[in-house]
């Protein structure tokens, strides 16, 4: 059994429907693959408040989506109601040491086709995680969980009026990391890329897909930390265990959408003033681990 896991924010509603739509079709394109699927949808306005006065209305109308009308979704509601809980607790608290792979959603992240067969098919004989290979991120230390394709660019762009030519702005769209892709095009891209190929790699984690195998002592996320540089803190598990980390270097996922990016940019703020102020532990050290 396959757990496929992801936690939603109220804010994050613009991105669902994409990020539904790209799960039904992996599922659909392996019926064999015994897949559990558990979604937290977290009304909590502790950080930020919309402006529609019931926040459910922004998550309740996913309800209707054929992901859940044709398969048993199992879901998980916070509101103010609760403690403050967010994305680290869920990862933290939602992992089945029983199950394949756990793998970690994200609201803004599409999967490639095969990701199910793939994470179905795999046979690694000892506990690990499993990622899949992102446009280039960042700088140049994430070229080792890089797409092969994709090599060969210098990040970030620091080349003033002329670019060089090995450049990331001179990536013709949408491979660079900063646009809009759509499920079409990933499918097409990965269709392009040939056989798939599985590399060890040195530990580069990002939150985005990351299958965590059965086995895994816990926790890998350290006590009271909420969120934010939750993959961090899980990197750093990895390390200090020497667990390893194996990448499928020619199957894209992405994170696909600029949706809302202002606003969430805006609830990041929020979201550290708000911290700092109550001291909630965000990037506690992994010492505890």
């Amino acid at each position: 059994m396959i757990l496929y896991q992801v936690h939603h924010m109220w804010y994050e509603t613009s991105m669902i429907d994409e990020c539904w739509h790209s799960v039904l079709g992996e599922l659909k394109s392996a019926p064999g693959v015994d897949v559990k699927i558990k979604i937290c949808f977290n009304f909590q306005t502790y950080i930020e408040e919309p402006e529609v006065k019931d926040v459910k209305v922004l998550l309740q109308k996913h309800q209707n989506h054929p992901l859940f009308k044709d398969y048993d979704v199992d879901v998980t509601i916070k509101t103010d109601d609760d403690p403050f809980y967010n994305i680290a607790d869920w990862r933290r608290e939602v992992y089945d040491p029983q199950a394949k792979y756990t793998v970690w959603g994200e609201s803004d992240t599409i999967l490639p086709r095969d990701f199910f067969a793939i994470l179905d098919k795999v046979e690694i004989d000892q506990p690990h995680v499993l990622t899949f290979a992102g446009r280039p991120m960042w700088d140049n230390t994430w070229d080792v969980v890089t797409h092969e394709k994709l090599l060969g660019y210098s990040k970030p762009c620091q080349c003033g009026e002329e670019h060089r030519k090995d450049c990331i702005e001179l990536l013709e769209a949408p491979l660079k990391y900063k646009d809009y892709i759509t499920q079409k095009e990933l499918d097409k891209f990965n269709e392009e890329s040939g056989d798939i190929k599985l590399s060890q790699v040195p530990w580069k984690i990002d939150g985005s897909t990351v299958c965590i195998s059965k086995g895994m002592m816990t926790p890998f996320i350290a006590p009271g930390m909420h969120f934010v540089r939750e993959d961090t803190c899980l990197e750093y598990y990895l390390r200090k265990k020497n667990i390893p980390q194996v990448c499928v270097t020619t199957d894209l996922r992405d994170i696909i959408t600029n949706i809302l990016i202002k606003e969430l940019v805006l609830v990041l703020l929020e979201t550290i003033r708000y911290l700092n102020s109550m001291q909630i532990l965000v990037s506690q050290p992994c010492k505890n681990l």
